[in-house]
């Protein structure tokens, strides 16, 4: 199944992102808080190379770890107040979860006019972690059909990321050091700018056929996987796919130097020369504007599992 839906222009989408990433209060009376990675994380691990080597990163402190009773399993139709105003999002949480074992948390946004159930179904990222991680798939606001995302850097949904991080990270044992987003199309659009104005909440990035955030300070770096079909209808292979590797790669010190990479999907590179644990991902295939998917693939044109290869990125970062 494929994810066609996308705001109007994908100029219109990338104009409406704002200069700037000042980051918001965090909501009175939600659990934890927002901040850095702690002493010794992004910079104390080993360097990252080519084909998948591991990245270290320092445990900051997980407030949930310890607590009994949370829920665990696919959670649908979860609530929770931002602001004033009732947002909802589907939680997955592993039956073998262990209060006492801090695990990765993933955000996956969804595109223009779905939901986060369509997302969790289509990315298909959980089986590959194989209950390794904690998933978080938010709803955007907006009618059945048009649901979008606030792309200014102290908008609702930047405030609706803060707020669930706070309360998951309360809830549940969570590596806070291995924090993660990922979304296609208009979800790609708001995970780069959350890896620009999140970057010291977020450990890395996967956006899926989007473009790169406008604003001009970000706030910490993050490791990025990007793919995007040089074959897009919709948001255009130079101005969105190839801005967003360009953007990364000099956010990251990485140099133009390629490598393949060696674990799955055999058809993205690596750029070499990024700082120490930051390394950038580019993948690219020809199967238009959507999750790229074996399974959709039909015409023989390159293709790949985007949900696997973004795990096994993620998975790096220890």
């Amino acid at each position: 199944m494929r994810d066609v839906r996308v705001l109007g222009s994908a100029v219109s989408i990338a104009l409406c992102l704002v200069v700037g990433c000042a980051k918001a209060p965090s909501p009175a009376g939600s659990g934890g808080t927002i901040g850095p990675i702690g002493t010794g994380g992004r910079g104390s691990g080993g360097a990252t190379g080519a084909g998948g080597a591991v990245v270290d990163a320092s445990l900051d402190a997980a407030t949930g770890c310890g607590l009994v009773g949370a829920p665990t399993g696919v959670l649908g139709s979860q609530t929770i107040t931002v602001g004033s105003q009732a947002r909802t999002y589907v939680l997955s949480v592993p039956r073998s979860y262990d209060p006492n074992t801090p695990l990765p948390l993933v955000f996956g946004w969804h595109g223009h006019g779905a939901t986060g159930a369509f997302a969790r179904q289509v990315f298909s990222i959980e089986p590959a972690a194989a209950g390794g991680a904690i998933f978080v798939y938010p709803d955007g606001l907006g009618a059945a059909g048009a649901t979008d995302w606030d792309y200014t850097a102290t908008g609702r949904d930047v405030e609706l990321f803060d707020t669930l991080v706070d309360y998951l990270t309360s809830t549940y044992c969570v590596d806070r050091a291995r924090i993660f987003s990922t979304g296609l199309s208009a979800g790609a659009y708001f995970t780069n700018l959350l890896g620009c104005c999140r970057g010291d909440v977020l450990r890395a990035i996967a956006p899926v056929a989007g473009g790169p955030p406008s604003a001009a300070t970000c706030a910490g770096h993050v490791g990025a996987w990007i793919a995007h079909a040089s074959n897009d209808p919709l948001v255009d292979f130079t101005t969105g796919g190839i801005a967003t590797r360009d953007f990364w790669i000099a956010r990251n010190g990485c140099s133009t130097t390629l490598a393949p990479v060696a674990v799955s999907p055999a058809d993205c590179v690596e750029y070499q020369g990024c700082q120490p644990d930051l390394p950038v991902v580019w993948c690219v295939h020809t199967e238009g504007h959507s999750w790229p998917s074996m399974a959709n693939c039909l015409d023989g044109g390159v293709c790949l599992d985007a949900g696997p290869a973004i795990w096994t990125f993620f998975a790096r970062f220890r």
